[in-house]
């Protein structure tokens, strides 16, 4: 090996008769920098991008959760709406059959009631309070199904529950009042809730102008 190989090893180089060191910091140090910021950009870049794919992805989920609660809301309405119109179209059902079956057995009651006579004579006296008391037992078992009679006698007139089919006038009173009860009227209960179910027929006495 030659001199001038040895000293290009040795990182020297001669000009002349002179050995000069050869400095190959500067291109090593720029080369490494060049090295280590290339990978720095592509990892914040890359970085960046996961970052913008959460955000879409978040910003997805969180659509599709308010679409889901907007759904559920809407779903529990609708049921709630049904539930509210089932109920009522069931109450109605119930209060047609109530009146169709009272009615069918109202006639047999109206025919006891006429049974019953004021001042009856002492044979017939015990025969009249047995048909009181088979009175009695119906009323009272339909009271037990809500079923409740019309108080209409010596009360106001009414005209939801009460038909007036005669009428008198009184010095004595200062309002509408019943005299008298030619048919009884019933009505039905449900939920604090009174509906009528057959008019009481009714003479009013009404004040003397």
């Amino acid at each position: 090996m030659s001199e001038n190989e040895k000293m290009v090893l040795d990182g020297t180089q001669t000009t002349g008769n002179e050995a000069k060191p050869v400095d190959l910091s500067g291109e090593a140090n720029a080369n490494l920098d060049e090295t280590t910021e290339k990978p720095s950009q592509e990892g914040q870049t890359s970085l960046e991008s996961v970052v913008a794919l959460l955000k879409e992805e978040i910003k997805k989920l969180q659509d599709e959760n308010a679409n889901l609660k907007d759904s559920w809301a809407r779903s529990v309405a609708d049921f709630q709406n049904l539930k509210r119109r089932t109920a009522m179209e069931y109450a109605s059902i119930k209060r047609e059959s109530v009146k169709n079956f009272v009615l069918k057995i109202l006639t047999p009651l109206d025919n006891l009631e006429r049974v019953i006579v004021p001042n009856p004579s002492p044979e017939v006296q015990p025969f009249l309070d047995g048909v009181k008391m088979i009175l009695n037992e119906f009323r009272s078992t339909l009271e037990k199904e809500g079923i409740q009679v019309v108080e209409a006698l010596g009360k106001p007139f009414d005209p939801s529950l009460m038909e007036a089919i005669a009428s008198e006038e009184r010095e004595d009173i200062n309002e509408e009042i019943v005299l008298e009860v030619y048919r009884t009227g019933y009505q039905f209960q449900e939920n604090n809730e009174k509906f009528p179910l057959r008019p009481a027929m009714v003479k009013v006495g009404k004040p003397k102008i």
